[in-house]
């Protein structure tokens, strides 16, 4: 790759929020972060038109020509770099590695994409909560849920790019059961994601005969949950319970040592992780007790990003 310092520009590119920034790479795969921006989709906001704007963010974060874009996408991301978005509509008519090389000059070689939650497992297993650890497991819990694999160090993909989409796996099989993005009943981002867990509060609200907050978020929960107050504390349950077993389904799958938990609805904490934990273990059979860490994620927002870059400069290290 050369002694001299180069930049990347990436980006991480969510249902909700997106973020670019530059990685300034000085020697070997060792850099730095730097000049992260944050910027929030609006409500009506497509994709081309959210794409437009952090275009223009990361123009005005790059001091200099960068030598390779680094991208974190909210949703499936095959090996020819076509997306698939569950949550914002638009992206199908978007060819996101060709806009990205065409806005920066680069040839679309120059340019990875890499799914979002992909991209989280790579960069905790490297750079956060999954360091020194061969084979773990990365759930990011936000507007949706998704996850990524780490095998012997290595981030496994899967046959079509579609490894570790934990969110699609069906936990109950009624026909009736609440719906998700991408049109399939019971699955567990129906049951478990940030607006499950907000529908679920909603709905205990209204059987205890309480008023509805306007804003209801999965923050507001388990706070109200850490203070004892009862349709908190039930709502909690029930969607740990359900996330729970999604982990334990996956631990019993690929035997590993840690699972590192991401996404908006990790910041709660230990008012979080308490009753993940101790519900983990219900479900995990008798040989497997003890033997895997549940840890939230150390570098938080910035997982998909870190991620993104440690997946490019690993492809142009492959090709020197």
């Amino acid at each position: 790759m050369g002694e001299d310092s180069f930049d990347i520009v990436a980006f991480d590119i969510g249902g909700t929020q997106g973020r670019c920034g530059v990685a300034r790479v000085s020697s070997g795969a060792a850099f730095e972060l730097t000049q992260v921006k944050a910027l929030r989709r609006g409500v009506d906001e497509h994709g081309p038109e959210w794409l437009d704007r952090l275009m223009a963010c990361a123009k005005d974060v790059c001091t200099r020509q960068p030598r390779f874009a680094a991208v974190s996408f909210g949703g499936p991301v095959s090996p020819d770099g076509s997306i698939q978005s569950m949550h914002v509509s638009g992206w199908d008519a978007v060819d996101l590695v060709g806009r990205i090389a065409s806005e920066f000059g680069l040839a679309r070689t120059h340019v990875f994409a890499e799914n979002d939650a992909n991209a989280g497992a790579l960069g905790e297993s490297r750079y956060g909560a999954g360091r020194g650890c061969l084979d773990m497991l990365y759930f990011t819990v936000s507007t949706g849920i998704g996850g990524g694999v780490i095998l012997n160090g290595s981030l496994r993909r899967g046959a079509h790019g579609m490894a570790g989409e934990f969110g699609h796996m069906i936990m109950d099989g009624d026909p009736n059961a609440p719906f998700y993005a991408a049109g399939k009943p019971g699955a567990l981002e129906a049951l478990a994601s940030g607006p499950a867990m907000e529908r679920e509060g909603r709905e205990a609200l209204r059987r205890a005969g309480r008023d509805v907050p306007e804003a209801l978020s999965a923050k507001v929960l388990f706070d109200a949950a850490e203070l004892g107050e009862a349709w908190a504390v039930e709502t909690r349950r029930t969607c740990v319970g359900h996330l729970a077993r999604g982990i334990a389904a996956t631990v019993c799958a690929y035997d590993v040592e840690r699972v590192v938990v991401g996404g908006g609805v990790a910041l709660a904490g230990e008012a979080l992780f308490g009753p993940l934990r101790e519900a983990v273990a219900v479900y995990l059979p008798k040989f497997m007790s003890g033997k895997v860490a549940i840890l939230p994620a150390e570098l938080g927002d910035r997982a998909p990003m870190f991620g993104a870059i440690a997946a490019c400069l690993d492809a142009q290290s492959e090709n020197v």
